[in-house]
C-alpha cells in the first residue's frame, strides 16, 4: 500500500535539487557513468531556479543541492545565490564529495549556503580511492574541516559496504570525536542499476549498531526533525546517524521532493516519472501556475519504495540526486 505524505508536510518539505548527473568519481553503488546525463542546454539555469525559488515560498523548509557532484557545475554559486534571494529564510545545504569544495567555500558562504555534507567511504587513502573510483581522501577531509569553521553545520556521509569498509565504523566514530563533525552511516539502496553489488555488500542498520556496541552502550536519540532520514544514536558521548532506507523504510514521515536537472519533480526517489516542472519554467509561466503544480505535487506525494511497490525500474543514484 502506498503512503501519502502527512497533510502538514507541504509547509515543511525538503527539496532536493539535482543540478547535474555527472561526477568525477565512480562509486560501485552509484555509477554515474551508467546514466545518460541531461544535456547542458536542457538543464535548468540559475534564472529558472530564481523563479522556482519565488514560487516555493512557504512550501519548503530546506533545499539540498545534490548530483552527481554539484560543484562540477560552473554556475553552481549562482544557483545557490538564486535560491537564497528567493527563499531568504530557508536552509540551503550541499551534498558533495568535497574535491572542489575548498576553492569555492568562501564564494558559497557569500552566496548563502548554510551547511554541507561531505561523502567519504573510507579513512584509508588506498581504500578510499578503490571504493570511490578515485579522489583524494585528505583533500575531502580538509574541505570538511574548513567548511565546519565557515558553515552552520557539516556532516560526513559513509555508505557502509560489507567486506569493503564495515571494519572502519569505529574509526569514523573516533574521527568524529576528534573533529566534532557528525558521521552518518548509510545502508546500500537497491536502485536496480547496481543490483549484484548491493546484494553482495549490503550491511544492515542492526549489524552496524551491533558492531558499534563494542565501543560502549548505544543510546538511541530522537530525530531532530520528524522527516529526517537518519535515526540518531550515541556511543561514549559521540552522536552519529544511520540512514536505513532498505531495512527500516521511513516512508510515512518522508517530506522529500526531488527535482531533476531537467525539471522533473518527484515525490519519491523510486517514482518512475515526475511532474513536468521544467517546461513551465522554460515557458516563463506565471508564478501562480508554478505554485499550483508545486502544491499539487506536495499533496500527492506517496511512497514507491520497493517494500511497497515491488522492484523499481533501474536507475542510477546520480539520476535521482542520491
Amino acid at each position: 500500500m502506498s503512503t501519502l505524505l502527512p497533510s502538514s508536510a507541504p509547509a515543511g518539505a525538503v527539496l532536493r535539487v539535482n543540478v547535474l548527473e555527472q561526477c568525477q568519481l565512480d562509486c560501485g553503488y552509484c555509477r554515474p557513468g551508467t546514466a545518460t546525463p541531461t544535456a547542458n542546454q536542457e538543464r535548468l539555469s540559475s534564472e529558472h531556479y530564481a523563479r522556482l525559488a519565488r514560487a516555493l515560498q512557504g512550501l519548503v523548509r530546506k533545499v539540498r543541492f545534490t548530483g552527481g557532484e554539484p560543484l562540477l557545475r560552473p554556475d553552481f554559486v549562482e544557483v545557490v545565490s538564486a535560491f537564497r534571494a528567493g527563499l531568504p529564510g530557508v536552509a540551503l545545504a550541499l551534498t558533495t564529495n568535497g574535491a572542489r569544495l575548498l576553492p569555492k567555500l568562501d564564494a558559497l558562504v557569500d552566496a548563502g549556503l548554510d551547511s554541507a555534507t561531505v561523502h567519504v567511504d573510507s579513512l584509508r587513502p588506498d581504500r578510499y580511492r578503490a571504493l570511490m573510483g578515485g579522489g583524494d581522501l585528505f583533500a575531502a577531509l580538509e574541505a570538511a574541516l574548513e567548511a565546519k569553521a565557515a558553515l552552520s553545520c557539516v556532516k560526513l556521509n559513509v555508505v557502509v559496504q560489507r567486506g569493503l569498509n564495515e571494519d572502519e565504523l569505529g574509526d569514523f566514530l573516533g574521527w568524529s570525536a576528534r573533529t566534532g563533525i557528525e558521521v552518518r552511516f548509510i545502508e546500500l539502496m537497491n536502485t536496480g542499476s547496481a543490483r549484484d553489488f548491493t546484494r553482495a555488500h549490503f550491511f544492515s542498520r542492526e549489524e552496524m549498531l551491533s558492531m558499534l556496541a563494542v565501543h560502549g552502550a548505544v543510546d538511541t536519540l530522537p530525530r531532530r526533525h520528524p522527516g529526517d532520514p537518519a535515526t540518531l544514536h550515541a556511543v561514549a558521548g559521540v552522536t552519529f546517524g544511520i540512514i536505513s532506507s532498505d531495512s527500516t523504510p521511513f516512508c510515512g514521515a518522508c517530506d522529500r521532493l526531488r527535482l531533476s536537472p531537467g525539471g522533473e519533480l518527484r515525490g519519491c526517489m523510486y517514482e518512475r516519472a515526475g511532474a513536468p516542472l521544467g517546461p513551465l519554467l522554460r515557458a516563463h509561466a506565471p508564478l501562480a501556475d508554478l505554485r499550483r503544480l508545486l502544491t499539487f505535487a506536495c499533496s500527492q506525494k506517496r511512497s514507491y519504495h520497493p517494500s511497497r511497490e515491488g522492484d523499481p525500474a533501474p536507475f542510477s543514484m546520480a539520476q535521482r540526486g542520491g
